[in-house]
């Protein structure tokens, strides 16, 4: 039980005295609970010594002075409209648990105050309850104690360490003596903060910190240490500490030395952990994360609460560079990372746009911090606290290097991952990193090169390590046509990798190695690629499960992967390329296209690529298969895929519908749906887009790799009189027939806009009635069906006026920024539209567009006669562009009673269609990656 359960409420616990957006951190904070509930790694433990003549119901009493002192201490989080939110309450219940130790034998008594300070350190905090904050004290001796404090990261920070101490220490001494705190009035509260940083994130100096950020992490690796062991499916916090205090006299000479080169402490500490981390790790760019105080108003100084923010810092490091040139350029890289640090790591994330993996840190999987500790030493009345070493209640990072400096001497830490990490190398890096400093401090102007003789670590690590070979084994198993996989290197020192093929094994089996050969190739670097790959029905192994090394046979030579999906020439015709560019150009309205132009990255989108392939009908006389612009979105790309030997795309072997797709039996469809494969994942759950494939093509690129993405749309569907009178139930029949999803269960998510949502919570119905689990089903501006006519005429006429007003601003607004022409201003309008067909029928609704007008209706008038059912069990995610009210968040679209009552509704930038590009489909990807890291097929 934790110290917040079950235990009286406080008068004014549930009144509710402000209401604040989130910050960043605390945002990324409330997204990590969401997928770990109660998550020890985002726990801050704080352990003080107290010596001296101290009362415990003094200290106690200190501690519910400084709860009504800051509103943080008493906030909570709750979600309002798909969104969390921080509520500050009037008041909560505070107690400090006594466990006296005196009683435990003395050379017992650390084992206990360890044991009792990892315990209390990892007990989980509801996020709902107000007072994220806990503290226990240990009696050692009669004037000897230590305090325990944890608190959630939602709440403190490093720097409210400092604060937290010297007001208990004040206030307690006051207690104590009788007399007035000296404690200032504080001017903020965190909630104003909050407040600040969501109007500054709509400023223009936050422009100028993303084109900061924007160019310092263009095209940067992803860097990290080769684990011991093989990366699971997700990320884990166990972890553990090793720990060396530095020689009194050696933290002396490292500030010394700082002080000597012009830099600050920080900045000499990163040059020698970057410098080590090159050396260890044989790789020229290094990257991690380390945080900083975020108080840059003396007003903020005095709050407890959560302003760290996380910065990433990036370093170009050559053997040939002197240890102090590097250290100038480690400053200067700091330097300038400080000058930005408004920008919140969160929207880093998000402005970066990483492809997301549930098993790493995003942007940065080491972190690196140096500081002084936060609490000074100090006696306050009859008492004194002093600053100890905490538990670590979990780790966030694969490694993360800590040094403290203390009164008695400069602490280093390597703090690691248990599941990826052995001991012996965690206290490998913690030997490396303080030969390191013996390095620097020796000749500063020694070449980082020379590292190799001083510090004696290995001078060529991956030949040593068996990650890389770990890994390819891992990612073999992960794919659903492996069984079984090996790796094992011959006497050169060349790896070879054996693979047994899985029951029911679709593709043929004399193309597995090609196929496996280009999987790998998408996921490993040319040096950690196996130089061939053997295919045994069973690998050889003994009576202990152990390979049989010796009974496996010669290997395979790595054979030539996969051909493209689409047959072509080195090259196509110039004069063909140069006339499609003029297509793209005319199409784009753009002044020209090069050859390494993306259609998609020039504005290109559904309609766009539905006139553009109207136009080559014309010009070329032939028509493209969606996937080929999805696969080649280049214009010399698209052109070679075109006109290439074969102008018509070859099938591509692999199944055509994932995941791990079985043939079964089909009634004839009544719809003919296709299925557009945007991304084959490695994983066992595919997220399947309804319609507007191109739409959600760019999302397809930013979702976790596990899940495969799809596209099902009707664009060349017959809608005629004996389709026309078809039910919504037997439309979704057939697209749910499309998927191909076999009699093995499957974990799918489905994607629907305006009436498409309504489709897609039908074909939820059915695919759980066919024995398929369904992860989610989000809906984007799709009210239930029957909900808006229900409404009386008045409020009808008023909510259709609201729209048409709130239409014409927004289209205004972009014809007015240049983002739209006349032309698509004019067609966005029904009036405009009738004149455009009257006058200027040419410019007009295209054939494409068109249809696509055509299946929008034929589903529209299909969900007019359709009644919805509950979905009662199911994950429903509501979006809402800016076509829609407000109020459509709290009636959840009119789908209340049909669906979960909580079910989140979030905000999307842009007018429907308009909502899924730029921003909006960034949002989109981020909350669907969420959730499909959550549960969505990541086995969490």
């Amino acid at each position: 039980m934790t110290d917040t359960e079950h235990r009286p409420l406080a008068e004014g616990a549930d009144e509710i005295i402000g209401e604040f957006p989130c910050t960043q951190t605390q945002l990324r904070c409330w997204f990590l609970d969401r997928l770990s509930p109660g998550n020890p790694a985002l726990n801050v433990a704080v352990r003080w010594e107290i010596r001296g003549d101290f009362k415990t119901e003094s200290i106690e009493t200190a501690f519910r002075q400084i709860i009504e002192r800051h509103e943080i201490l008493r906030t909570r989080f709750v979600e309002t409209g798909g969104q969390p939110v921080q509520q500050v309450v009037r008041a909560v219940s505070f107690r400090m648990p006594v466990i006296d130790l005196r009683h435990v034998p003395a050379d017992q008594r650390a084992a206990r105050v360890q044991s009792i300070s990892r315990e209390t350190a990892a007990a989980p905090f509801d996020l709902g309850q107000a007072g994220l904050f806990r503290v226990t004290l240990l009696m050692v001796e009669n004037r000897r104690g230590f305090i325990l404090i944890t608190a959630h990261q939602s709440c403190f920070d490093g720097w409210s360490i400092r604060v937290l101490g010297r007001e208990l220490g004040e206030l307690a001494a006051a207690i104590d003596a009788g007399r007035p705190a000296q404690l200032p009035e504080l001017a903020l509260q965190y909630g104003d903060f909050a407040l600040w940083q969501d109007e500054y994130r709509n400023s223009y100096g936050f422009e100028t910190e993303k084109t900061y950020w924007r160019e310092q992490l263009r095209d940067a690796p992803y860097f990290e240490i080769p684990p011991d062991r093989p990366r699971g499916r997700v990320k884990t916090s166990r972890g553990e500490i090793l720990s060396a205090v530095l020689p009194m006299e050696l933290g002396e000479r490292i500030e010394a030395a700082a002080r000597a080169q012009h830099v600050s402490l920080f900045s000499y500490g990163a040059a020698v952990i970057s410098a080590a981390l090159h050396h260890y790790s044989g790789s020229r760019e290094i990257l991690f994360g380390t945080q900083i105080a975020g108080r840059e108003d003396v007003d903020l100084e005095s709050l407890i609460g959560v302003f760290i923010n996380n910065l990433v810092l990036r370093f170009d490091i050559a053997d040939d560079l002197s240890f102090a040139d590097h250290l100038a350029r480690v400053s200067a890289t700091v330097g300038a990372a400080l000058n930005h640090q408004k920008m919140p790591f969160n929207n880093l994330v998000e402005l970066v746009n990483p492809a997301r993996d549930p098993s790493r840190n995003p942007l940065v999987s080491l972190n690196f911090n140096q500081q002084k500790a936060f609490l000074e030493d100090t006696r306050y009345g009859d008492f004194e606290l002093i600053s100890a070493p905490s538990q670590s209640p979990g780790v966030i990072y694969d490694l993360n290097f800590i040094m403290i400096g203390r009164p008695t001497g400069w602490r280093m830490s390597v703090e690691y991952n248990t599941d990826l990490f052995d001991e012996a190398t965690a206290q490998e890096l913690l030997d490396l990193w303080q030969k390191a400093y013996a390095f620097a401090l020796t000749d500063p102007q020694a070449k980082i090169g020379d590292m190799k003789g001083p510090v004696r670590a290995p001078a060529s690590p991956k030949e040593t390590r068996a990650e890389p070979d770990s890994r390819v084994e891992a990612l073999l198993l992960a794919h659903r046509d492996v069984a079984d996989a090996a790796v094992r290197r011959d006497a050169s020192g060349a790896s070879h990798a054996y693979a047994a093929p899985a029951a029911g094994l679709a593709t043929p089996l004399e193309t597995l190695p090609a196929h496996l050969t280009a999987y790998l190739a998408e996921r490993l670097t040319d040096d950690e690629m196996p130089a061939g790959i053997s295919i045994l029905l069973a690998l050889p192994r003994r009576a202990d499960g152990a390979l049989d090394d010796a009974a496996l046979p010669m290997p395979d030579p790595m054979p030539t992967p996969v051909a493209p999906p689409v047959a072509r020439k080195a090259s196509p015709p110039a004069d063909r390329e140069a006339e499609l560019g003029r297509v793209w150009a005319r199409v784009l309205d753009v002044p020209q296209v090069q050859g390494s132009d993306d259609f998609f990255a020039l504005g290109g989108h559904s309609l766009l690529a539905l006139r553009m392939f109207s136009a080559m009908r014309e010009t070329f006389g032939v028509q493209p298969d969606l996937a080929v612009l999805f696969k080649e979105p280049t214009l010399s790309g698209f052109a070679r895929a075109v006109f290439g030997e074969a102008e018509a795309p070859v099938a591509d072997p692999a199944p055509a519908a994932p995941p791990d797709v079985e043939t079964a039996e089909q009634t004839p469809a009544i719809i003919d749906w296709e299925t557009t494969i945007y991304r084959q994942g490695s994983g066992d759950c595919a997220i399947y887009t309804l319609n507007h494939p191109f739409l959600y093509y760019r999302m397809a690129k930013t979702l976790p790799g596990h899940a495969s993405v799809v596209n099902l749309h009707m664009f060349n569907a017959r809608i005629d009189a004996e389709t026309e009178n078809l039910s919504l139930e037997q439309i979704a029949g057939d697209a749910v027939d499309a998927m191909q999803l076999g009699d093995r269960p499957k974990t799918v998510a489905l994607v629907g806009l305006c009436v498409n949502g309504i489709l897609a919570a039908e074909m939820t119905r059915q695919i759980r009635l066919k024995g398929h689990d369904v992860s989610f089903v989000a809906l984007i501006d799709s009210w239930a069906p029957g909900y808006v006519r229900s409404q009386p005429r008045f409020t009808r006429w008023r909510w259709n006026t609201e729209k048409r007003a709130k239409r014409l601003l927004y289209f205004t607004g972009k014809l007015a920024r240049g983002r739209i022409s006349m032309m698509a201003y004019l067609k966005e309008f029904s009036f405009s539209l009738k004149l455009v067909e009257r006058f200027a029928p040419d410019r007009a609704l295209n054939p494409e567009e068109e249809a696509n007008e055509a299946v929008t209706q034929f589903l529209v008038r299909a969900a007019r006669r359709y009644t919805p059912r509950a979905l009662d069990g199911e994950t429903v995610l509501l979006f809402r562009s800016q076509a829609n009210h407000p109020r459509a968040k709290p009636l959840l679209f009119g789908w209340r009673g049909f669906v979960p009552d909580d079910s989140p509704v979030f905000d999307l930038r842009g007018w429907h269609e308009d909502s899924l590009s730029d921003s909006g489909i960034d949002k989109l990807s981020t909350v669907l990656g969420e959730r499909l890291e959550l549960g969505g097929g990541s086995e969490r």
